[in-house]
């Protein structure tokens, strides 16, 4: 009897990694999926940020659930579904803080997985496909924004699915277009911008569809001809019960008046366009407010300095100055500063020669009537596109890590599948013609290695860096149930009391400029149309808005965060509304400062329950 040997052994290495192999389609999404929950139930409780977007979301969806309508009786900002979820979401749950992270996670998750099947496409490798995935899971964009990152590569997903992957039935194509167009739709519903810029890739593909292929133009040519109005007649039908919704409840003129002005708004950004490449960084602070409980005295009224610029320059209208471009090379930068830069600045670096040569080889497949040529070049372009979408509102607005990151994110996917194709194209070739497309890759590389060290260890990125030394509880109401550092324990704990304790439920609390979750989490309402205002928002309107709310039903606390909100010493609230924060001054009650926030109570809600609680926090 002969004896088999170790290769009938079912442990066997190459047995083991050829059956993972095999069913890495199912098992990879398997392993990422874990991966993100774990991930995000680490950290899901830690941090709390009062400027924070999702304090907007949840003030706005209780009036919404109240009855308001969008638009008219609230403002938005971005499109109604950017809150109708979270008001359904309360429905459920009430109006919970960490219900509504988890909610955001979800799209996190949802992201993730996009990126990963989008990959997948182009690559039909699961393991490299993964790749991109964990990054973005990692870096999923700033928490109770992740509307934004989802949108960019839910686009790319259906869009290259519809007009780029190969479908053997003209039927598919129909249906993924089809598809194509309800995505549209849910981005409109979303931000408006958004869904114009994905509209114009969704026409770009379509009229090249027919091309490329040797004898079947005229096919192709009819698909597209029904695909497309079918895609488009989709994005209609989504809009459908929103505006039932909005005639129902008499705001659909506001609500269809937002796709009007859209040319204007989108003008009036890129009015100051030659400003936006300034290069200069925003002034540091002249004054800095250290950590701490309730000051004895409020800080005295700063007027404008005579230096502060007046002219109307993109930073003016609220916009952050970007990064120098110089911080990439230039000696003595930190590499917190260098690969700010290096974000800001590389994508663009790279789009150039993408979109360069991939539109080269495209008309070039374009012209032989090769089918693989045109998926190998336009799949790549089409992803790259979509990420651009998220571009202008980083770069022209507010190029910061927040909004970088949320780009970033179909953006990662972009490179993952231009290195994929990068590579491909160097095994083709023989000699020297291999080493440019090597090189290449090895930048895409390199960059994205360079972005992930840079956004990981910052919170705003969404990250697990939030957790960082956030070990203490903060318990306020709505579900707010979070771990903070020490020292915001003991500063938010006593905002908290100074709040609750000099109102009643019902009372209107105003924060100023900008700090949504404190309305949120003392379950207090604000008095503010749009939640937001700031130097640059405010224009001539604030100053008969702030007299038409202190006359009409005065707010029982006014909270004043005196932070510096775009970077520079004029977007100070003292600063920017002296004759404001003076009046406050003398017609309310200081009663603390905590941290870099000011609280003024009403003369006749002071000691409602109990006097406020002076608590000076220690590290």
């Amino acid at each position: 009897m002969t004896d088999a040997g170790p290769k009938s052994l079912p442990w066997q290495p190459n047995a083991i990694w050829t059956a993972v192999n095999q069913r890495a389609h199912v098992l990879v999404p398997l392993l990422l999926f874990v991966f993100a929950l774990l991930y995000y139930a680490s950290y899901v409780r830690s941090g709390l940020n009062l400027g924070g977007e999702g304090g907007t979301a949840a003030v706005v969806a209780m009036r919404l659930m109240d009855g308001q309508r969008p638009i008219v009786d609230t403002f938005l900002g971005y499109n109604v579904l950017w809150f109708f979820p979270v008001a359904w979401l309360f429905e459920i749950t009430g109006p919970n803080y960490l219900a509504l992270r988890w909610f955001f996670f979800a799209f996190c998750i949802a992201s993730g997985f996009l990126v990963y099947w989008t990959v997948l496409r182009y690559t039909a490798h699961a393991w490299f496909s993964a790749i991109p995935a964990v990054l973005v899971i990692l870096i999923p964009g700033m928490i109770f924004r992740n509307y934004m990152p989802f949108l960019g590569i839910l686009n790319a997903y259906l869009l290259t699915s519809a007009w780029i992957v190969p479908h053997r039935s003209p039927l598919r194509v129909i249906a993924w277009a089809v598809a194509a167009g309800a995505g549209l739709g849910i981005t409109f519903l979303f931000r408006i911008d958004l869904g114009i810029f994905n509209s114009m890739i969704f026409a770009g593909l379509a009229l090249l569809f027919p091309w490329g292929y040797r004898g079947e133009f005229r096919r192709r040519a009819v698909t597209a001809a029904i695909a497309a109005p079918a895609g488009v007649a989709m994005l209609v039908v989504v809009h459908l019960p929103f505006l039932w919704d909005a005639s129902k409840r008499d705001y659909r003129e506001a609500f269809v008046g937002q796709y009007a002005s859209w040319g204007a708004m989108v003008a009036s950004e890129f009015r100051h366009w030659k400003d936006s490449f300034k290069t200069a960084a925003p002034p540091a602070s002249a004054t800095a407010t250290a950590p701490g409980g309730a000051s004895s005295a409020p800080a005295p009224t700063q007027a404008p300095t005579a230096e502060a610029p007046q002219a109307d320059t993109w930073e003016n209208r609220g916009a952050l100055a970007r990064a120098p471009l110089a911080d990439i090379w230039s000696t003595g930068v930190d590499w917190h500063d260098r690969s700010l830069a290096i974000s800001t600045y590389v994508p663009i670096f790279l789009s150039v020669p993408i979109v360069a040569v991939g539109g080269i080889l495209l008309l070039a497949g374009l012209w032989r009537r090769d089918p693989e040529a045109k998926f190998r070049t336009l799949f790549p372009l089409t992803v790259l596109g979509c990420s651009l979408t998220l571009f202008p509102q980083y770069y022209f607005f507010r190029p910061d890590t927040v909004h970088i990151a949320e780009m970033m994110v179909p953006f990662l996917a972009a490179l993952a599948v231009v290195i994929w194709a990068s590579l491909r194209f160097a095994r083709s070739r023989r000699g020297p013609a291999r080493y440019p497309a090597v090189g290449f890759a090895i930048v895409c590389a390199v960059f994205a290695g360079i972005y992930v060290s840079h956004a990981m260890p910052k919170a705003s990125a969404g990250t697990i860096a939030a957790r960082k030394k956030a070990t203490h509880s903060f318990v306020a109401l709505n579900g707010v149930d979070v771990l903070v550092r020490r020292r915001e324990a003991a500063w938010l704990n006593a905002l908290q009391a100074a709040i609750i304790n000099h109102s009643i439920p019902g009372d209107y609390v105003l924060c100023l400029p900008y700090s949504p979750t404190i309305n949120f989490m003392a379950d207090r309402p604000s008095p503010l149309h749009n939640l937001y205002v700031d130097n640059a928002t405010a224009g001539d309107f604030f100053d008969g808005i702030f007299e038409e709310t202190m006359e009409d039903d005065p707010p029982a606390v006014v909270v004043v965060d005196q932070r510096a909100i775009n970077k520079t010493e004029d977007s100070r609230f003292r600063n920017w509304a002296p004759q404001q924060y003076q009046w406050l001054r003398d017609n309310y009650i200081y009663v603390g400062r905590y941290f870099r926030n000011e609280v003024f109570v009403r003369p006749d809600r002071i000691r409602v329950n109990k006097p406020s609680e002076s608590v000076e926090p220690s590290d």
